[in-house]
């Protein structure tokens, strides 16, 4: 990660976006507007917010995720939720899921800003 292109989070943190050298730039901006996701969601595991808030950071880089007990127990506790919800759907349910393309959603689509929602 470079420090290109750092700003401030919301609570003043320091904030760079994801830069692996072996994502695209598409895949790279995609990550980073999800970890920001995560880290802003108020119902998100707060493990998980921690990892987001870490790599948005410049404190762990996205290589070392799994070899970190705090990002490997993150990662865990997220699934887990997941896991949860997906046992909890009907079939029509998790076939929406499979089926949903997030390019198609209207509600996705870049604003007048150019950031996604």
């Amino acid at each position: 990660m470079s420090s290109g292109g750092n700003q401030f989070g919301p609570q003043g943190e320091r904030e760079y976006p994801i830069e692996d050298k072996n994502l695209t730039e598409e895949q790279n901006e995609q990550l980073t507007a999800s970890l920001r996701k995560v880290r802003d969601m108020k119902d998100a595991p707060p493990a998980l917010q921690d990892l987001a808030r870490q790599l948005l950071g410049g404190r762990m880089e996205l290589k070392d995720v799994l070899d970190s007990p705090s990002g490997h127990r993150a990662l865990g506790e997220g699934l887990a939720g997941m896991r949860e919800q997906w046992r909890n759907m009907s079939p029509q349910e998790r076939q929406q899921v499979r089926d949903y393309d997030p390019d198609e959603d209207p509600k996705n689509a870049p604003g007048r800003d150019g950031r996604i929602r």
